[in-house]
């Protein structure tokens, strides 16, 4: 049968085809598979915190949901428009909590095939968006192997939120013409190798995002400062981004890691900002009390003036 999307946005279910059934019962057992029906799977962007920043076909996917798969940073204000009837599960571990353990990649996976075979409509509620560092790929392959129709319903990923809250642009003619979002820690818990002499290169003309690497700051300083990136180079680093609880420390490469030792621990997810952007907030605070225009702080082109050419006299 073809899976059309009137099949997956309208309905949200599909008939059971022989095909998809054979394909489930591989690894699924026969109360699994005992529905007439298989509920589409939504991978759904929550968003980095606020619940308003939801699309409004995430909120509707929401409201329709069975069954909700959700990551453990989700908030209690985004959880709260799900149906009191739907089931919640929470399957998300909080990144370096070893106390927190979760559930491992395998066990959501199978958790979805599980129910949607049950016919029930499945959202994965991830933070942020589903495929940006949010495993959204590996869940979308696993849902196809087993015959299992999806979709992608995208959020604002936290650098994006981090971004505007903070009002810190990823991007600024002059300045910043590039930017990169990378993890500060791979799966061995350690630093990836990111192309740090690159990086350090371009250090003062673009802006790097660093996901998951507060626990590594430290090391990420080193490795740039170590490839000749400018110990001057701006470094914003940003905790419950959009949340109300939201914190901003800025610093530069040389000094980011002492300033935190003087403030409180964080409790929230942090997001680390890389560049010349990261003085932003900074230079807008200075802006308005009336200082330094900030062009020489963020090598801002100069404004040019707007050519005004007189109307031709009227000859007639």
């Amino acid at each position: 049968m073809n899976m059309s999307l009137a099949h997956v946005a309208n309905g949200l279910c599909i008939p059971v085809t022989p095909a998809t059934a054979a394909v489930a019962g591989r690894r699924l057992s026969p109360a699994a598979t005992a529905s007439t029906t298989v509920g589409v799977v939504s991978l759904v962007g929550a968003g980095p915190g606020d619940p308003e920043l939801l699309t409004i076909k995430a909120l509707r996917r929401l409201e329709a949901a069975e069954v909700v798969l959700h990551d453990a940073l989700i908030t209690e204000e985004v959880l709260s428009l799900v149906p009191p009837s739907a089931q919640l599960i929470s399957v998300g571990k909080r990144c370096g909590d070893v106390k927190d353990r979760g559930l491992q990649q395998q066990e959501i996976h199978e958790l979805l095939v599980l129910h949607s075979k049950r016919g029930s409509r499945v959202v994965r509620l991830k933070c942020g968006d589903p495929l940006v560092f949010g495993r959204g790929g590996e869940e979308l392959e696993y849902c196809a192997q087993h015959g299992v129709p999806t979709e992608v319903v995208p959020g604002i990923t936290t650098a994006l939120g981090a971004a505007a809250t903070c009002q810190m642009p990823l991007t600024h003619r002059g300045c910043a013409n590039q930017v990169r979002f990378v993890v500060g820690q791979n799966k061995e818990r350690s630093v990836p190798d990111l192309g740090w002499k690159e990086m350090a290169r371009d250090a003062k003309r673009q802006t790097v995002v660093f996901y998951m690497g507060a626990k590594k700051l430290d090391q990420i300083c080193t490795q740039l400062r170590s490839n000749d990136a400018p110990g001057d180079t701006p470094i914003a680093v940003v905790e419950n981004a959009t949340a109300p609880g939201e914190r901003l420390i800025a610093g530069t490469l040389d000094t980011i890691v002492e300033t935190l030792k003087d403030e409180v621990g964080f409790k929230g997810p942090v997001i680390i900002f890389v560049g010349p952007t990261a003085a932003f907030p900074a230079q807008l605070k200075e802006l308005a009390a009336g200082g330094s225009d900030g062009r020489e702080e963020l090598a801002m082109p100069p404004r040019k003036r707007a050519r005004v050419t007189s109307p031709t006299p009227d000859t007639c």
